[in-house]
């Protein structure tokens, strides 16, 4: 009889790497999570590179610990484009750089014209920010040029460590996209753009579609961590897609909340001039199904609700926070933060509980009015499902119900990226046939395990 094959998916997210471990059958066996250690310096957030690596290896091992089989399968996403750079054996020339490091408007207009800063959206379907890829090669360039003078590669932070892994270099068309440096409708690399940088197609990893097997583990990986001997490793995607396919938000009319580091609104969307004409982020979608999705990020919202949470209330459980928010009424007495500098000084006068839901509300409320203007542009909310953090709480995320005005249900929760990714590492090695089959699957295995 054929043993059983068991999968791994990581979700490289901003502050820890977490990891699912699932069954053939598309059941999810049990997760895993490693926190993140940055170094902060001024404006920049810095990982080692041997210490990124040996938190996601520390994750796949776990899960490999506690499989029946040694896996067969891994597949990652990832929270964004944080680049390293290499030298000609492929050892770091920097740390890692955290997609948070902020670029100043100066540096980019050195380096990117206005009209450059303009159209970069239409061609890789990110507006040019402050931080990722294409602004860390203009700091680079203003700042330090010798560093790009000895690159012999760059690469992201999955990349590297898929690299680690196999030995083998690439990268989907989806986990490219947070580089800004490609020409995303065609799906190769912006060749005018990155070679005043100095890099080309041989400096960086080749583009891949989505759920390309890159290789086979090494044997030294594959004993070390747990792995099956020839486990494969299978390119996934940026972590919101990721998580959506874990979630079951594959269709039109269906929205994602991703409540992560950043919350992010996705919807699932036919063609790429609609989801450009939306003005949010956007990003190949599904292989079989709808092709795009359209996100509207809100950044580090959840960074700001624990500034807020520990502002008022210190370092307390989790359990005694929900349980003031669950004593306020919707409307918080008319108390609302906008996560401003100024907003403690809003609360004066209100009591505990109202503070709470406040904190919790005024993230809900950005939601929504996110929400209201992206339907304007034609993008329809007709089933909501929230996944990350805040899912934990069953108070916190009705608050998210009762404010947006519309049911909100949980799938997998903090776990659906790297549910998604593990399912993604069924479809590479031909487990199942496409994402809504994966996902179906899932789901009868999870009914058959409530009974």
């Amino acid at each position: 009889m054929d043993k059983k094959r068991f999968l791994i998916g990581l979700d490289i997210g901003t502050s820890a790497v977490k990891g699912a471990l699932v069954g053939e059958d598309a059941r999810v066996i049990c997760t895993k999570s490693a926190p993140f250690e940055y170094i902060i310096e001024g404006e920049g957030r810095f990982l080692d590179p041997e210490g990124f690596v040996s938190a996601c290896e520390s994750v796949i091992k776990a899960l490999a610990d506690v499989s029946p089989e040694p896996p067969s399968a891994l597949c990652s996403c990832c929270a964004s484009g944080n680049p390293v750079f290499l030298d000609e054996n492929m050892k770091p020339l920097t740390p890692i750089i955290g997609w948070q490091t902020k670029v100043s408007q100066e540096d980019l207009d050195k380096v990117y014209t206005e009209k450059e800063q303009k159209d970069l959206y239409r061609v890789c379907g990110w507006p040019l920010g402050h931080g990722m890829p294409a602004a860390n090669l203009a700091y680079l360039s203003v700042h330090e040029p010798e560093i790009l003078k000895k690159t012999a590669f760059m690469a992201m932070s999955a990349e590297y460590l898929n690299f680690r892994l196999t030995g083998n270099w690439g990268l989907s068309h989806s986990m490219a996209t947070p580089s800004y440096l490609t020409d995303q409708k065609n799906g190769v690399w912006n060749l005018p753009l990155i070679k005043r940088f100095g890099l080309d197609e041989t400096k960086l990893p080749p583009i891949f579609p989505k759920g390309t097997v890159l290789g086979e583990v090494t044997d030294e990986a594959a004993q070390s961590l747990g792995l099956s001997r020839g486990a494969k490793v299978v390119l996934g995607t940026f972590d919101h897609p990721s998580g959506a396919m874990g979630a079951g938000v594959l269709e039109e009319g269906d929205l994602l909340l991703s409540c992560g580091t950043s919350w992010v609104e996705l919807f699932p969307v036919p063609d790429r001039d609609f989801a450009l004409s939306t003005g949010g982020l956007v990003d190949r979608f599904l292989i079989h199904g709808a092709p795009w999705c359209v996100m509207k990020s809100l950044t580090s919202v959840t960074e700001k609700i624990n500034a807020l949470r520990e502002g008022f209330f210190g370092v307390i459980p989790h359990r005694e926070f929900d349980g003031m928010v669950g004593e306020a009424p919707l409307g918080c007495g008319g108390l609302r933060f906008n996560f401003d500098a100024d907003d403690k000084e809003r609360a004066k006068g209100f009591e505990k509980h109202f503070i709470a839901r406040a904190i919790i509300e005024g993230a809900a409320l950005l939601l929504k009015e996110n929400l209201e203007k992206l339907k304007t542009c034609g993008l329809r909310a007709e089933r909501i499902t929230a996944i990350g953090g805040i899912t934990n709480s069953p108070i916190c995320t009705r608050v998210l119900g009762e404010v947006i005005g519309q049911d909100v249900k949980t799938v997998n929760g903090q776990s659906a990226g790297a549910v998604g990714s593990a399912l993604l590492a069924g479809m590479g090695i031909g487990l199942y046939g496409s994402e809504k089959e994966a996902f179906e699957k899932m789901s009868r295995a999870a009914e058959k395990e409530k009974h």
